[in-house]
């Protein structure tokens, strides 16, 4: 059985103040914490545990708009706005967003598969899971249509040629098929992912730790999201189960991929921690009020 009341103090204790402003669930805070990591580009910094850059990024363009998802922002937000205006601006020519912008990385610590490119090209890993968030949170209702639609062709075009990717790039490219409108045009590529993964309840994370996977809960974390079609009921049960009992004897979650700094696996698990009790409370095994 989760331990809400242990999880609260876990993230009170260890997690960032936006994972705190979430665990409390006021939009209002959540969203004035949010506005401190913004930079006057209109993109964000320092928003990513395994990237700190105080620059803007892709991962923390996602990491944003997933926020302003969570605390229903308007679509003219000047928060939504601004960050439209900074994917307009790095946005390859083809559509795509990189992986990772270019950064000192001497002076930035930083993952190790958070390299900063010897050449700049268009990622679908990221561009898909961006525009999935951008169009979750809206962002096609208001200023920022013109660049959504611009990524967004970038990721139909290559799910033209959909074939067997590493797992965090099947999660975002099943994530944008779940949050896209265009359902005529997202039915048939789901269906062609259906059958390259069928029978699995995970997908292994190319170049990960040992055993480092994408489950189907993480692929598919709501009941209504699209992606549970192509997983089998009962693994979605089996892994809420293991989810539940993930919950650390310090309240916390913790994560399957590279501990490679200390502070970072603390704001990870803050994070993680949050998601469990959201994703538990979203399947109907806890109260919707996560503590």
């Amino acid at each position: 059985m989760t331990d809400t009341v242990a999880a609260r103090r876990f993230v009170t204790l260890h997690a960032r103040l936006i994972d705190r402003r979430r665990m409390d669930g006021d939009p209002a805070l959540i969203r004035s914490a949010l506005a401190a990591y913004r930079n006057p580009d209109g993109g964000f910094g320092y928003l990513e545990p395994d990237l700190p850059d105080p620059g803007s990024q892709p991962i923390t363009a996602l990491a944003a708009l997933e926020l302003l998802h969570e605390i229903e922002a308007a679509p003219d937000d000047p928060l939504m706005v601004g960050l439209a205006g900074w994917l307009e601006i790095v946005t390859r020519p083809d559509g795509g967003l990189d992986f990772v912008l270019p950064y000192d990385a001497d002076a930035i610590p930083h993952a190790p598969w958070m390299q900063p490119p010897a050449e700049r090209t268009s990622s679908l890993h990221m561009t898909a899971a961006v525009t999935a968030a951008a169009h979750r949170a809206g962002m096609g209702a208001g200023p920022g249509r013109t660049w959504l639609d611009r990524a967004s062709a970038f990721v139909w075009r290559r799910l033209d040629h959909l074939d067997p990717r590493p797992g965090y790039e099947w999660k975002y490219v099943i994530d944008f098929i779940d949050a896209v409108a265009d359902r005529e045009r997202a039915e048939p590529v789901l269906d062609t992912v259906g059958r390259t993964l069928a029978g699995r309840d995970s997908i292994p994370v190319t170049g990960g730790t040992e055993g480092e996977v994408i489950t189907a809960l993480t692929a598919a974390p709501r009941p209504d999201h699209v992606g549970r079609r192509l997983f089998d009921p009962a693994a979605i049960e089996r892994q809420l189960d293991e989810l539940e009992r993930g919950q650390q004897a310090d309240g916390g979650w913790t994560f399957d991929w590279l501990h490679w700094d200390d502070a970072v696996a603390w704001a990870w698990r803050g994070k993680l921690t949050v998601d469990a009790l959201y994703t538990l409370a979203a399947n109907g095994r806890l109260d919707p009020t996560p503590a």
